[in-house]
């Protein structure tokens, strides 16, 4: 027998051997020996000795930063959310059966607990100029309509008395400046006066929203919503969903590229390496639940169907083939067997 035909029929051999210790029983007892040593290695490993802060902050840029998004995404994204939204499900189930109420009284006592987070939220948004903008228009806006619908706030205006049977735009038609006097003089009051209403909205809000308001208006709230539906459907269609969604992509695309981000993915890897490096990575993984019960249930349940898969696609053998084939094509090969011509 030819040195090529030995090689052949024991590249065969080994290929067979090999398939079979990945599948049935050998399989399943070469998994969890594969999880053990890997456990073992784990509990004696740290991260600083598998990798060092600048690769994984290189990677983390990478996989955050520089990854393109590709331009169906969205539409994929999209497709399968409004699928779930319109789920019968969402009409069959209440909110009450995916949040249970005392897990929502815990986070009203939370709310009520954190006294100083609630009073800082109230000052910064009641300061924000955003807010201040929003609560002067809407101050205008009533005004306003209070003066052009009510008789006696503007009765008093020359040549307005008998126009008052008539709507607004019939006034602003004959005395085409009035309106424009209105909007200069209540605009003016009203910047003037904005500080001191929201200072006084301000301590309005800190003294009613006390602990027992709070609990309150959230029993309130849980008696209105605790038997809604879940279902969303009829409030968003679907072409708004995918609006959405391709405007959230859109913003996250903006901020990838932008210095904040980049600094805060680099900051965050730095300080956690900083603070963990010297943790075994059993120890990192612990910290999200991951033990080594955990990781032996997963193994057994899920490897030995990607191993089957993978031996039915004939992926398994080609993996075996290509790792194996080179040696015995090889001068060490020829070597380990001796010159047979």
């Amino acid at each position: 027998m030819s040195q090529s035909e030995i090689a052949d029929r024991l590249l065969e051999a080994h290929v067979a051997f090999e398939m079979a210790q990945w599948r049935g029983e050998t399989g399943q007892q070469r998994l969890t020996e594969l999880v053990d040593v890997f456990w073992h290695w784990a509990e004696t490993t740290t991260l600083n000795a598998v990798v060092d802060v600048e690769t994984l902050r290189a990677t983390a840029e990478r996989l955050a930063l520089d990854i393109e998004l590709p331009n169906h995404l969205a539409a994929v994204i999209g497709a399968i959310a409004d699928e779930l939204v319109r789920l019968e499900v969402n009409r069959d189930t209440r909110v009450r059966d995916v949040i249970d109420q005392s897990l929502f009284e815990e986070g009203v006592s939370l709310t009520v607990e954190l006294e100083s987070l609630r009073v800082r939220l109230i000052q910064q948004l009641l300061n924000s100029p955003v807010y201040t903008a929003l609560a002067s228009d809407v101050l205008y806006q009533g005004i306003k309509d209070y003066i052009f619908s009510d008789s006696n706030a503007i009765r008093s205006i020359p040549g307005v008395s008998r126009l008052l049977k008539s709507s607004s735009a019939a006034v602003s038609r004959r005395m085409p400046g009035l309106e424009a006097q209105v909007e200069s003089r209540v605009r003016a009051y009203i910047e003037s006066n904005t500080a001191r209403t929201l200072a006084r909205t301000e301590a309005y809000l800190l003294e009613s929203l006390d602990a027992e308001r709070i609990r309150a208006l959230a029993e309130e709230v849980w008696a209105a919503a605790a038997d809604k539906p879940l279902s969303v459907a009829d409030a968003i269609e679907p072409a708004e969903l995918q609006r959405l969604i391709d405007y959230g992509l859109q913003v996250w695309r903006s901020l990838r590229e932008t210095e904040y981000v980049g600094r805060m993915i680099d900051e965050g890897v730095q300080r956690y390496v900083a603070r963990h490096g010297d943790d075994t990575l059993a120890e990192l993984m612990g910290q999200v639940g991951i033990d080594r019960d955990v990781l032996l249930t997963e193994t057994e349940q899920l490897a030995p169907v990607i191993i089957e898969g993978l031996a039915d696609t004939g992926l398994l053998e080609a993996l075996i083939r290509d790792r194996l084939a080179p040696f015995y094509a090889s001068q060490a090969f020829a070597a380990a067997l001796g010159d047979r011509g």
